[in-house]
């Protein structure tokens, strides 16, 4: 079973090759980069330390990982950020129970056991509250719905028919691969604090577009 992680980036040349360093490369075939047009060494950085390098051909976060799904050698797929706050030291787990049988593992930083040093109040609210929703609206079971730190293989990636091309995919994913009837695990996780600069999520205006676009679902 080959494994591809798969990194979209954007103006991360602080931090790409701190997070590369990090990835255990005996369970890893490939690391693949998805750069967003950036400004800075980003696409460098990753090439120097070993990646292979794609452009993404639209702009935003969702468009990026689609990108990836359809041009990943892996079997499977593990998607994590460029900012060094997913552990890579959990690509291990997250295999080890998609080969229990789950279609799509996803990372949480709130299961017992977990924790984040990259979290604010308002984001921790807005999780909560999306979560929430999440399940209440499509009748699942999620403990984090905005950590997209993730396994699954690249066959069920590309069936999903996913429409976001923005933040939103980080939901859409689990909420495709739930109305298709296909298993969804999670594991404990946690995040640490970004090497570099400040997220380019905006709590409100992501939020709303996330919220708009799972009332359109």
């Amino acid at each position: 079973m080959k494994v591809t992680v798969q990194i979209p980036a954007l103006n991360e040349g602080k931090s790409i090759a701190q997070t590369v360093a990090r990835i255990p490369r005996d369970c890893v075939d490939e690391i693949l980069v998805i750069d967003g047009h950036s400004k800075d060494n980003t696409v460098e950085a990753a090439r120097a330390a070993g990646c292979r390098v794609l452009s993404q051909p639209g702009k935003g976060f969702g468009d990026a990982q689609l990108h990836g799904f359809h041009n990943a050698t892996g079997d499977v797929i593990i998607i994590m950020d460029a900012d060094g706050s997913p552990d890579p030291q959990d690509i291990p787990r997250l295999l080890a129970k998609l080969n229990e049988g789950y279609d799509l593992v996803l990372g949480s930083r709130y299961l017992p056991g977990a924790t984040t040093d990259d979290d604010t109040l308002i984001r921790y609210i807005g999780n909560k509250f999306f979560t929430f929703f999440t399940n209440l609206r499509f009748g699942m079971k999620l403990s984090d719905s905005l950590y997209f730190f993730a396994a699954a293989r690249k066959d069920t990636l590309n069936s999903l028919n996913i429409k976001s091309r923005d933040f939103a995919l980080c939901i859409e994913v689990p909420v495709r691969v739930h109305q298709l009837g296909k298993k969804i695990g999670e594991i404990v996780c946690h995040e640490g604090a970004r090497y570099a600069d400040k997220s380019r999520v905006n709590a409100f205006t992501d939020g709303f577009r996330i919220l708009w676009q799972m009332l359109w679902w």
